[in-house]
Parts: C-alpha cells; sequence; structure tokens
C-alpha cells in the first residue's frame, strides 16, 4: 500500500491533493494539524461522541467515490484521521463463479452417487439412478446450504456498503465433493458493528437453511430400514451428531442400527460447517464476531482458540490439527475496521449471542469416530472331560462366537494328539474334517463344532488313563486355547 500511494502522490500536485483531502476531512471534523508521508495522510481531528460515528461512515462513502480509504483511530488521547489511496482491484469475472460451481455440482454430484450407492445398496456406482438421486438428495441440498451461507455474508456486506463478491464454490473429492465457498470483501470492514453483521450473517443464514434440510433426511432416515454389516480391514468412520441435531431427532425417532439418508448428511455437513466458521479465530466468521464485539483483545481469544484446536487434536480428534494450522496460516489477528473506535451497538450484540448459541449447539469436540475392525472371538466347550473306549469315538461339543465386529476366518487345531489316535473336525453339519480346518465365522454368528477323538494303543494295562489335547482357534494374533480331556475307562476297554 505505501508503493501505491507513493505513485499517487507523483502523479498529482501533493499540495492540491492533501488539499483535497483536508477539505472532505473538514466538513465533518474539525481539523488541528496535518501530518503527510509516503504512507498517508494523517489528520489529527476534534470528535463529538454523538456524532463520530454517522460522520466518519458519511466521511468514507464521500472518499470512497474517489477511492480512498479512511480510518480512524484514538491513540494518547487523541483522534486521528489517516487517509490512503485504495489499491487497484481486478474487475469481478462472473464466468469464474459460474464455472466453479458448475464443477463443485459436478463433484458433489460424485459424491452423492457414492452416498447413495452405499444407502440403497446399489451394485454399481455410475447409473442414472445413482447420478438422479446423488444430485438430488445430497448436492443440491448441499450446494443450497453452502449458497445460502454466502449469499447471507453478500448481501450483509452490501447493506453495510461494503463491495463483495459473487460466492466462490470450492469444488473437491469426495465424500464431500467441495471444500465450502467463500466471499472475497474487495474492501476493508467500516466499523465493529459491520464486522459483527457481516460475520455472523453467513452462519445464522446457513442454520435457517440447513434445519427444513435436516427435517427432511431425519424423516427419510425414519423410513429406513437397520443394516447391519461387518466392517472391513480398513476400518470404517462414524459420524457424531451435534446437540442440535440431535434434538431435531426427537421428532422423527429412527429405530437403532437404520442407515442414515445422504439428506441427512448434507444437513450434518452444514451444522458442521458453521461449527467450524463460528470458531473465534483469525479470518473465521467467529472471529469477525470476537473482533468487533471484543476489539484487540480478541486476539487473545483467537490464540486460545488456536492452543485448544491443537490440543484437542491429540486427545479427541486429529483433524482439529488441520483447522488449528489453516487458522494461523490465515492469520490469527484480526485487522481493525477502519472505525474501531465506536461500539458495535445492541443489534450486533444480540447477533454476537445468538452466534453464540448456534455454536454450542453446533459443536462436537469429536466429530468423527474411527472404529477398527475387531476380530474377537470366544470358545467354549460345553464338556472338556469325556469319558472314552479304545477304538471308539470321543466327543466334545464347542461353541465358537463372534464378539467383534468384522467377518473373521477362523483356524482351528488340534494339538498334542497321542501317536496312533484318530481326530476330526466337524462344523455345523458339514462333513468332518481332520484335525485343521479353516471356519468363516460372520460378525454376530456362532457356530457349532464337534470334536471326536479316538483313542488307541495307550500303552501299559489302559487302566485310569487320561489324555490332554489342546484345541487352539486362532485369527492373526489372536488365538483361544482349550484342554480336552480324554479318561480312558478302564472297565470297558477291549481285553478286560
Amino acid at each position: 500500500m505505501a508503493e501505491i500511494v507513493y505513485r499517487m502522490i507523483l502523479s498529482h500536485d501533493p499540495a492540491e491533493e492533501v488539499e483535497q483531502l483536508r477539505s472532505a476531512v473538514a466538513k465533518y471534523f474539525p481539523i488541528y494539524d496535518v501530518n503527510v508521508s509516503y504512507r498517508a495522510v494523517t489528520m489529527m481531528v476534534s470528535v463529538d461522541a454523538d456524532t463520530m460515528e454517522e460522520n466518519f461512515e458519511n466521511l468514507r462513502l464521500d472518499l470512497k467515490d474517489n477511492n480512498y480509504i479512511p480510518f480512524i483511530r484514538y491513540e494518547g488521547g487523541e483522534h486521528s484521521i489517516s487517509i490512503v489511496r485504495k489499491p487497484p482491484l481486478r474487475k469481478s469475472n462472473i464466468q469464474i463463479n459460474r464455472a466453479l460451481i458448475a464443477i463443485t455440482f459436478l463433484t458433489t454430484t460424485l459424491a452423492g452417487m457414492l452416498l447413495w450407492s452405499d444407502y440403497s445398496g446399489s451394485d454399481g456406482i455410475l447409473t442414472l439412478e445413482n447420478f438422479l438421486f446423488g444430485a438430488a438428495a445430497f448436492a443440491i441440498p448441499l450446494l443450497f446450504i453452502l449458497g445460502t451461507h454466502e449469499l447471507s455474508h453478500y448481501y450483509a456486506s452490501k447493506k453495510n456498503g461494503v463491495e463483495a463478491s459473487l460466492p466462490y464454490f470450492i469444488p473437491f473429492i469426495p465424500p464431500l465433493g467441495t471444500m465450502g465457498a467463500f466471499i472475497s470483501l474487495r474492501e476493508p470492514m467500516p466499523n465493529r458493528k459491520a464486522l459483527v453483521e457481516i460475520g455472523a450473517s453467513g452462519p445464522l443464514g446457513g442454520l435457517i437453511a440447513t434445519l427444513p434440510i435436516a427435517l427432511i433426511g431425519l424423516y427419510l432416515t425414519s423410513q429406513g430400514q437397520p443394516i447391519s454389516g461387518p466392517i472391513d480391514e480398513a476400518g470404517a468412520i462414524y459420524i457424531v451428531f451435534q446437540p442440535l441435531y440431535i434434538l431435531l431427532g426427537m421428532l422423527f425417532p429412527a429405530i437403532e442400527n437404520v442407515a442414515i439418508h445422504p439428506t441427512a448428511f448434507a444437513a450434518w455437513v452444514g451444522f458442521f460447517v458453521t461449527a467450524i466458521n463460528l470458531l473465534p479465530a483469525g479470518q473465521l466468521d467467529g472471529g469477525h464476531i470476537a473482533q468487533g464485539l471484543l476489539g484487540d483483545k480478541a486476539k487473545y481469544l483467537s490464540y486460545g482458540t488456536a492452543g485448544l484446536l491443537i490440543i484437542l487434536s491429540f486427545v479427541l480428534y486429529t483433524g482439529w490439527l488441520i483447522f488449528a494450522l489453516l487458522v494461523i496460516l490465515l492469520g490469527l489477528r484480526h485487522p481493525k475496521p477502519l472505525n474501531d473506535i465506536s461500539s458495535p451497538g445492541p443489534r450486533a450484540k444480540m447477533m454476537g449471542a445468538a452466534t453464540l448459541v448456534v455454536f454450542l449447539l453446533t459443536f462436537v469436540p469429536t466429530p468423527f469416530i474411527f472404529a477398527e475392525s475387531d476380530h474377537s472371538f470366544e470358545m467354549n466347550v460345553e464338556e472338556s472331560r469325556v469319558n472314552a473306549i479304545l477304538d471308539e469315538g470321543a466327543k466334545f461339543y464347542v461353541i465358537l462366537e463372534n464378539t467383534g465386529n468384522s467377518d473373521s476366518k477362523i483356524e482351528l487345531a488340534l494339538k498334542n494328539i497321542p501317536p496312533y489316535w484318530g481326530s476330526s473336525i466337524k462344523i455345523d453339519d458339514n462333513d468332518p474334517l481332520g484335525a485343521e480346518a479353516t471356519l468363516n465365522l460372520k460378525r454376530d454368528s456362532s457356530v457349532k463344532v464337534t470334536v471326536t477323538l479316538i483313542p488307541r494303543d495307550i500303552g501299559g494295562d489302559g487302566k485310569g488313563v487320561t489324555k490332554e489335547v489342546l484345541l487352539i482357534a486362532s485369527y492373526n494374533d489372536h488365538s483361544i486355547e482349550e484342554t480336552l480331556y480324554v479318561i480312558i475307562d478302564p472297565a470297558n476297554n477291549n481285553g478286560e
């Protein structure tokens, strides 16, 4: 900005330009000193507290037409107004906005196709049905939420006399298909009231757009069927519903284990985006609101928020580290508005209080839970001691139960079998196998295993002999051992 003003001074008569600026300021504020530098023209002024805010806003609008930007400060017991030239801005191209929303529609529709395919149990993904339902059930609701959020910022900016661009949507890969949207403010915030109103309008507008979509999504979810399925080796990610979503869910109770409808997931994303934007840090909407309400003290809240996100990333959810780094890269300290002196006013304070309530209702410390595949199982032997007769089978009945969340491939093996003994493992009603067998144990299922041991030559007189055989069930590193006791009954042995 210094270079821009320096060119301004060289391209005009400096004295004439300073006099024009002095006349513009004197229209609203008495001037008692003027300082000129290559950075700015600064005037020391007398201020009437009752009319300062209105007079400065009128001055800002007057100078705006001539591409100047004023800002007022109070330091050392004196008020000063500094004026710089507005940097040249490239003319916005509406074609970029249109292209981005078209691309984002395609990427969110692709994400919706994946969601709908999974929800409906479709065998394929690239089908016309998945495309139509992916767009209608996910892409359009999500873009409506994000668009309403950004357009609320846009119209609040216009209302406060701040030039802003139309929304730019950001396409991304599934599962969301977008990283959100943003508007570009093309000039500084005029005052603290504008900071709060522009910052709060997006989350509040987005919330209003999300509520009906959430209700529709919850209703559609309540009409679904319960599902149960194993978790594969990669694990699974579960979303955690926000407090507001839980309250809304009471209107449409769903049975346990029902799949969430893609429209309900779009609303979940809307609540999540609202909460993230309301974090009181840096350039986020919450940072705008905090700066407007607290002034320079907002920087401490910004530092604390970034620190808390880093702590939460190590304690609860690692994804908070990404948001913490993003906040830090965008800047923890929020630029001051042109008028940082005037109070934000009661309306802005009410909007700030409303956004605090919204934040508490939409924020969850752990938005995602990762569930690892669990292949635990139990093995129970109905009777571990069985009497036997030589050359006749001793049967042991074993129940294997899958107590994990995944399908498991259990390896069964008999160990320490005495020489010449016969042995077999029979699974349910299938044909008997040898001393080793493999069975597929589905999630939430159990199987009955029959182990048969046939004692033969045991040496000596065979009286009162007990033999121990190990039954081992294993999956990867998890194994269970049971000892099977075969008691040879001498009263019934051959040769007695």
